[in-house]
């Protein structure tokens, strides 16, 4: 978009609580929060901002609504979720949905002949931040660790046995001597116990990190093992080494776009 608009004005609409990650950007973040806002209302606080179009990322019909709410002239999005109406341009998927990666299909969007390999999700980095960021921890992070995120939404469907990262655990310790540090939500901490239990070299800091910490973390991890979640598309964005494990989801999808993954 940035590049196809070269001299327009480009906002983006985030979740509350990605605000902090340093995401590449031309324009306001503006900020949606659905425990705060419906999407509808959201929308219809859009409009005074006289905006000429809307990109529709997510699928669902509330975000098409929002789209809708805002009277924005152009609203560009995928059909589906009996949605069409509310868009101004409605585009048909030309293949099966999810039987091409995510980011190909939100391309699509604007043009089927951009490269996806142009266009991998990167984020601005620099050490200060980190520094920040590793600084207000309640931790020390090692030298050198490996990270493994045993968390993931939707539950077991998307989660390797916590017994199998023990193991791995216990491998690239003998191995390599690497100490492990266990990454998630507050929802991972019982994962987490279970992991590192009786490993002195596993240490569970499960919910004590923002979202911010977590990614500058990354940053200095060796390796990252984790599900197919969030903490895996961040290190991706840093093409850092990763190894992603698959359950339920498809990583033709939304597998990491990381030549080290």
């Amino acid at each position: 978009v940035l590049e196809t608009f070269p001299d327009s004005q480009v906002d983006i609409i985030l979740k509350s609580g990605f605000e902090t990650l340093p995401i590449p950007h031309r324009g306001e973040i503006i900020l949606f929060d659905k425990n705060k806002d419906s999407a509808g209302k959201f929308g219809k606080s859009l409009r005074h901002k006289n905006y000429d179009c809307f990109y529709v990322l997510p699928p669902s019909f509330s975000s098409a609504w929002m789209a809708f709410q805002s009277k924005i002239p152009k609203r560009i999005g995928y059909a589906g979720e009996y949605r069409s109406f509310l868009l101004t341009s409605a585009k048909k998927h030309e293949i099966r949905p999810g039987s091409q990666h995510l980011l190909k299909e939100y391309l699509g969007l604007l043009s089927n002949d951009l490269d996806m390999g142009n266009y991998a999700p990167r984020l601005e980095v620099k050490h200060d931040w980190v520094k920040e960021q590793l600084d207000s921890c309640a931790f020390k992070i090692p030298e050198k660790f490996v990270v493994f995120t045993p968390g993931a939404i939707y539950g077991p469907s998307k989660q390797w046995p916590v017994e199998h990262f023990r193991e791995l655990g216990k491998q690239l310790h003998k191995a390599f001597g690497y100490t492990i540090l266990l990454l998630g939500t507050i929802d991972d901490v019982e994962s987490g116990t279970k992991i590192a239990h009786n490993n002195d070299w596993i240490h569970n800091y499960c919910g004590k990190t923002t979202l911010a910490q977590l990614l500058a973390i990354l940053t200095k991890a060796q390796l990252l093992v984790g599900n197919d979640s969030g903490s895996m598309h961040l290190m991706a964005a840093l093409q850092r080494p990763q190894i992603a494990v698959f359950g339920s989801t498809s990583p033709t999808w939304t597998g990491p776009i990381n030549a080290n993954a």
